[in-house]
């Protein structure tokens, strides 16, 4: 009892450290945004964001990776294996150099299809080339040398890499100022992103090098046993991590393929603040991967299906997805006046289907596995009622007051961004409730629920975003990423709840209705910023600060009286306690 309350302590604490860092981080980015849009054109922010939109497929061979250094450095080092260390590094960086070196190589390559897909400009394609491949190199180096960072995650000193990072990151926006004050433009941002990987790394080492002093590396040590734990180990996370990034950066894709650089940079202006939001909430879901581990399954009713049988449920999950995706599709104008017979009768088909397969997996569901009403089971309920109330509270506020803030941050040239700003907050609390539940799923090594979940998402998305983008531009393409991410977190829960063996009235109760506790004070906030609208950045910010203040006051007064228990309100004031001994602690 004693350990699991541990674990419990070591949760919150954890998620509070984690989103504090995060925070930080994001928001000085943010804080970035306007200075770099006053001294680029909307085309070379879109470019800048299209870089890291391909950087981020390469990253997909990091995932793995980086949980393979942090378990087995964890283990090794609490065995006082430092030479296993040794190896892990080593192999995990020859692995990562021939994974970058693939990487850059066929980027080379597909320069001029990149070219053409993105619709840049003949006299841009130099620049643009330069800068691509640019980014690449210095991510590559990133990626090949991440293997010290991790390892010093390993060895739990999350702290000190968090202090490095911080650091690096603040001395990479310093060099951003500078070099666009001297007229670098955007060669400056590649400039200032080398200058950070290359003091991060070596910093990395350094620290790590004086934990572990013999730490090495040599081709010698490159081992096929370390290389087995990189691919069977870090096989799983990988493909779930892959998934992930893949989905984030379709919206942009599909947007900038088809709109253009101009409306890609307009989408990434709307979903900066979002997505700094999202980034501060996931940053508080880690420690539920370990506390799962920690607690352990206690199946009531524990099934091992064949990989045929797994197969054969994904497919069906994903015709699932896409006859009801179909149906509102069919009546779109642009989809409608294709078909061959009355757009009506396609529906009821479409929708027919859908329910004949949606009562398959509801029959199959009986014969699912069930884990019995234990810990994990209060832990995925108590993971989702604080996450989403927290998540609620952000977003909330984001979506009410989303026209001020956009004036108040870029300006007001940028108003359409505010309602592309609106559905990505709705699209992002969707895919954040489904986060505690996705953490738990891993910790036990049931990673199939997570992949059903990625699944559905991404049938959606695949389905909806291109017939919105051509029917509604920019404007379509948030609404769609809002519906195809609500809908597949209601698929989720569906499939999630009889595992854990909960109601939907409890989870209604427990977590649903609490996390709408913010709309009351939030729609005070969109009425009062209707009824009175800020024209200037000036105005807007002041209508942020006092708008903003007075949600978060009246908010945590109405959850503190009308949704916290006792015991709730006790934990609150014991977090407050730890963190603030914790930060005293490490200054």
């Amino acid at each position: 009892m004693d350990k699991n309350e541990t674990v419990q302590k070591k949760i919150a604490g954890n998620a509070l450290s984690g989103m504090a860092a995060t925070s930080f981080y994001l928001v000085t980015r943010l804080l970035l945004t306007p200075f770099l849009l006053s001294h680029l054109t909307l085309e070379e922010f879109g470019l800048w964001s299209l870089c890291f939109i391909i950087l981020s497929y390469a990253s997909m061979g990091g995932f793995g990776v980086n949980s393979t250094y942090i378990r087995y450095t964890a283990r090794y080092h609490a065995e006082g294996q430092e030479e296993q260390i040794s190896r892990l590094l080593s192999t995990g960086i020859a692995y990562m150099l021939v994974f970058c070196l693939i990487f850059c190589t066929a980027l080379v390559i597909s320069m001029p299809l990149v070219h053409q897909i993105f619709r840049i400009a003949a006299e841009a394609r130099a620049s643009a080339t330069t800068i691509i491949i640019g980014t690449a190199i210095v991510f590559s180096l990133e990626l090949i040398l991440g293997g010290f960072r991790f390892i010093i995650a390993g060895m739990h000193e999350i702290a000190k890499e968090k202090q490095i990072a911080t650091f690096a990151g603040l001395l990479e926006i310093g060099a951003i100022i500078v070099l666009l004050l001297y007229g670098f433009g955007i060669m400056g941002l590649l400039y200032a992103y080398a200058l950070r990987v290359i003091l991060e790394t070596l910093s990395y080492r350094k620290y790590a090098k004086t934990k572990l002093p013999h730490l090495r590396i040599s081709t010698k040590l490159v081992n096929r046993e370390h290389l087995k734990l990189f691919f069977v180990f870090g096989g799983k996370v990988q493909v779930l991590g892959a998934g992930g990034i893949f989905l984030t950066a379709l919206d942009r894709l599909f947007v900038t393929a088809y709109l253009g650089l101009a409306s890609g940079g307009l989408l990434e202006i709307g979903r900066k603040l979002p997505f700094t939001a999202k980034k501060i909430a996931e940053s508080a879901f880690g420690p539920f991967l370990p506390a799962a581990s920690h607690l352990e399954a206690s199946w009531e009713k524990e099934v091992q299906n064949a990989p045929a049988t797994r197969i054969r449920t994904y497919g069906k999950i994903a015709l699932l997805m896409f006859a009801a995706g179909l149906t509102p599709v069919i009546f779109l104008p642009s989809v409608a006046e294709k078909l061959p017979f009355p757009s009506l009768t396609a529906a009821i088909l479409s929708a027919g289907a859908a329910t004949a397969l949606f009562l398959i997996l509801k029959k199959q569901r009986i014969n699912d596995e069930q884990l019995k009403k234990g810990e994990l089971r209060q832990l995925y309920l108590n993971g989702l009622r604080y996450t989403n109330i927290i998540s609620s509270t952000i977003f909330f506020y984001l979506a009410a007051s989303a026209m001020p803030l956009i004036i108040a941050w870029v300006g007001p040239q940028y108003r359409e961004a505010a309602i592309i700003m609106i559905c990505l907050s709705i699209a992002y609390a969707a895919q954040l409730s489904t986060g505690p539940g996705n953490m738990i799923f891993r910790g036990i090594n049931r990673n199939g629920r997570e992949f059903e979940y990625m699944l559905a998402q991404l049938v959606l998305i695949l389905l909806w975003l291109p017939a919105a983008i051509k029917s509604c531009a920019l404007i379509g393409a948030a609404a769609s990423l809002a519906a195809a991410s609500t809908t597949s977190a209601l698929f989720f829960f569906w499939r999630s709840n009889y595992t854990f063996q909960t109601t939907f009235r409890e989870i209604l109760g427990h977590t649903l209705l609490p996390a709408l506790v913010p709309l009351v004070p939030a729609s005070l906030v969109y009425a009062a910023t209707s009824l009175f609208p800020a024209e200037n950045r000036l105005a807007a910010i002041i209508t942020i600060l006092i708008s903003g203040t007075l949600y978060l006051l009246l908010t945590v007064a109405m959850l503190w009286i009308m949704v916290l228990t006792h015991d709730e309100k006790q934990k609150a004031g014991v977090l407050l306690r730890f963190t603030s001994i914790s930060r005293s602690k490490n200054q």
